[in-house]
């Protein structure tokens, strides 16, 4: 496996968090247990991919934009979160500010699939990408992210 392919495995229990959190149908606590979910999930997926991706990113002159607009993105994420935190799930500010967390987390997600990926993989060669994903998952499991690898 390579960096990508945990990378993908983890993007999809953020998406799946994410759409619960949203779901008007779903009772306030679940909307509540989903967005802590989804805040330990994004803790832990973006210290290991901050780590064990965009570091190394960082390092080649044509990685810096992307490295730089990712970790943006993840501030902002980490911002919404924290505005979240002491927010009744069963108001219209959850409900406002969660929309934001998640299409914050979606555009993120997408951008890396459809375009961060294409230029690492030019970047990182493929053992340098297994040795990535061995890394990320040892941080990835150390912070408490829920994919089991």
């Amino acid at each position: 496996m390579t960096i990508f392919d945990d990378l993908r495995a983890s993007h999809e229990i953020l998406r799946g968090l994410a759409r619960t959190m949203t779901n008007a149908r779903a009772s306030a606590d679940h909307r509540r247990a989903a967005f802590l979910a989804l805040a330990l999930e994004l803790d832990a997926h973006a210290t290991a991919e901050e780590r064990h991706f965009y570091v190394p990113l960082l390092m080649d002159d044509a990685g810096l934009s992307v490295s730089r607009h990712a970790l943006a993105d993840h501030h902002k994420a980490e911002q919404l979160v924290e505005q979240l935190r002491g927010v009744d799930p069963a108001t219209d500010r959850f409900g406002e500010l969660a929309k934001q967390l998640s299409a914050e987390v979606r555009d993120h997600l997408d951008e890396e699939e459809h375009g961060t990926f294409q230029l690492a993989g030019k970047l990182l060669s493929k053992p340098r990408q297994k040795q990535l994903a061995r890394e990320y998952r040892v941080e990835y499991a150390k912070r408490g992210g829920q994919y089991a690898m």
